[in-house]
């Protein structure tokens, strides 16, 4: 059933929100962001992090151990709701959950002999590679710089590096776990290796992680991009084939689809110098510089579509406009004149956004705006991007191939198909067309037409978007025995939410 559009008043405000935003919320919001990076670096100083991270982890056992195992409340963490990048609609598992406090955002160690680097959770992608060492990135660095590296492996982390390195939690190393008993467990690939396949996915629910150790790569300070226009979605698969597979693929590789007749492929590879005969050097992270997606769909048009730019740069190319999220918010963020003027406010903080929201403004947003994740297998892609259009009337999706391995022994997620080749496809705050037209439309119906199609084609649902699957249909897209396993054998149940009730809306 269709539900009945929002009132047009409520309607209003949601379409000239830039009328607080750009004058209230930026300003603000680049504050909020300035105190709280200035407050994390004088915390950091008063003591030694690895000190400092063992009085928290020994806080948060203490925590873990005064809950009483029969009615003393399901442990979660106390990282408040507004913090969270998740796109779920569930947000009242917490309350009466019994509640420990995590706030382990510290870089512990980095180790160039080892080429690993060890960190807290709540270390985001922004902190944890400003303090690699030159030379040395991350297999993986998932684009916007406020996601955390417990997100990224209990939830999901992917990249343009990932039809090379797989999924972020591909290259966690080892982890150290606080179970429901209150021990504090290592995990690896020998040592409770169960619960070290498990954890992917599993937000949160199997225990707490408390560091990681990450696997580093040697890096060149450039990245050589190349922009390639296609047409029809079968000409951008058959592209992303092409630059995912063989021995000697790309560093990077992304998709963006604007519409049915024009599409966009970026391939880089790192560079240890730019060559101006190739290409110019373009830093596209200043504040001045054009959004990405409409860099990319500019640039592919050139006859010289070669440049080059800085690596962190092309690391956090979409967090200015958050792919193009930033949008609803700044409808003319891209345009020169803001740029040049005021660009150095975006992004906004997410999380100050969700802050500042009321409870009605999120629910209308999250019932007019279309958020979807999945990862899909490559020979598939032109239907899912055809159910995409049709169930949620938009155009634009963002792409990247991602190479699923096989863990021994298997977690959640493991690919059905030979390769294990298989794509992301990502709708990022779109508004459908039947909303801009004041008509209605239905997001539970249309998310339930992908879902079924998912089931159908052997896709995946990623953790943090509006899941309305039945317990059935979700244990029949992912393996539960893995998971169900280390539930039983390390203390999870009774005392962790179960996967299913933390990221269902049903």
């Amino acid at each position: 059933m269709s539900r009945t559009p929002v009132p047009r008043s409520a309607q209003w405000l949601a379409d000239h929100r830039w009328l607080y935003v750009v004058p209230v919320l930026l300003p603000l919001s680049k504050a909020y962001a300035l105190a709280e990076a200035l407050s994390s670096r004088l915390l950091r100083r008063r003591a030694g992090a690895p000190r400092r991270h063992q009085r928290r982890v020994a806080r948060m056992q203490a925590r873990v151990r005064e809950r009483e195992p029969q009615g003393g409340g399901l442990l979660c963490t106390a990282r408040p709701q507004w913090r969270s990048m998740s796109h779920s609609r569930n947000e009242s598992y917490k309350d009466g959950a019994f509640l420990v406090p995590a706030q382990l955002d510290d870089v512990l160690q980095v180790d160039t002999e080892r080429g690993t680097v060890t960190v807290g959770p709540a270390v985001t992608m922004g902190r944890l590679t400003a303090a690699l060492p030159r030379g040395w990135t991350l297999p993986v660095v998932p684009e916007l710089e406020d996601l955390t590296v417990g997100g990224l492996i209990m939830g999901y982390g992917i990249e343009t590096s990932s039809h090379r390195y797989g999924l972020f939690a591909d290259n966690v190393e080892s982890c150290e776990v606080l179970l429901a008993g209150g021990e504090v467990v290592a995990a690896d690939r020998t040592r409770h290796a169960d619960l070290f396949h498990a954890l992917p996915w599993s937000r949160g629910t199997l225990g707490l992680l408390t560091s990681v150790r990450l696997r580093m790569v040697p890096a060149g300070p450039w990245v050589r991009l190349s922009y390639h226009r296609l047409g029809s979605a079968a000409e951008l698969t058959q592209c992303i084939e092409s630059y995912s597979s063989g021995p000697h693929p790309p560093d990077f590789v992304e998709g963006f689809h604007f519409s049915p007749t024009e599409s966009v492929v970026v391939t880089g590879t790192l560079a240890d110098r730019p060559s101006t005969r190739d290409g110019p050097v373009n830093r596209i992270g200043r504040w001045y510089k054009p959004w990405f997606y409409e860099h990319a769909r500019a640039r592919c048009r050139l006859r010289r579509n070669v440049e080059y730019v800085p690596l962190r740069d092309f690391h956090f190319r979409h967090s200015r406009s958050i792919y193009w999220a930033a949008e609803m918010l700044v409808p003319s963020g891209n345009h020169p004149l803001f740029r040049y003027a005021l660009g150095w406010l975006m992004p906004p903080k997410a999380a100050f956004l969700k802050r500042t929201e009321t409870p009605g403004i999120r629910r209308m947003y999250l019932r007019n705006t279309a958020t979807q994740e999945a990862l899909v297998p490559l020979r598939a892609l032109p239907e899912a991007i055809e159910k995409c259009r049709g169930a949620f009337h938009v155009d634009r999706m963002w792409l990247c191939p991602v190479t699923l391995r096989r863990t021994e022994p298997e977690g959640m997620v493991s690919p059905r198909t030979e390769d294990g080749l298989y794509v992301d496809i990502a709708v990022v705050f779109e508004t459908p067309e039947p909303v801009r037209l004041g008509l209605p439309w239905d997001a539970r119906q249309a998310t339930r037409e992908f879902e079924t199609w998912l089931l159908d084609n052997g896709g995946f649902q990623v953790p943090y978007v509006a899941s309305h699957m039945t317990r059935e249909e979700f244990w029949s897209m992912f393996d539960r025995r893995p998971y169900d396993t280390a539930r039983r054998k390390y203390g999870a149940e009774g005392a962790f939410l179960d996967i299913y009730d933390k990221v269902s809306c049903n």
